[in-house]
């Protein structure tokens, strides 16, 4: 095996290694998400709230990452309208 496909493999490996976490933590998120749809219905709140949506985009540098954030909160805001149904 050459020096670049070990390379390659390797960094593959790291990417994998990665990708467990970042899944972990986006159950995390819908968890905590599942949560504030039922807080926001108990206090009669819209799920949408884009002062909070900009509030986390703003923090963002890439448009790499906007692109994943917009789609994390979509998914979470669709999690919020689900509240009391089964997913």
């Amino acid at each position: 095996m050459t020096k670049n496909i070990k390379s390659l493999i390797r960094l593959r490996e790291e990417i994998d290694a990665i990708d467990i976490e970042i899944l972990d933590l986006v159950r995390q998120r819908a968890k905590i998400s599942v949560a504030v749809g039922e807080a926001k219905k108990l206090s009669r709140t819209p799920v949408l709230d884009k002062n909070r949506e900009k509030e986390i985009l703003k923090k963002l540098k890439t448009p790499y990452e906007v692109q994943i954030f917009k789609k994390i909160i979509l998914e979470s805001r669709k999690l919020q309208s689900l509240h009391g149904k089964k997913l």
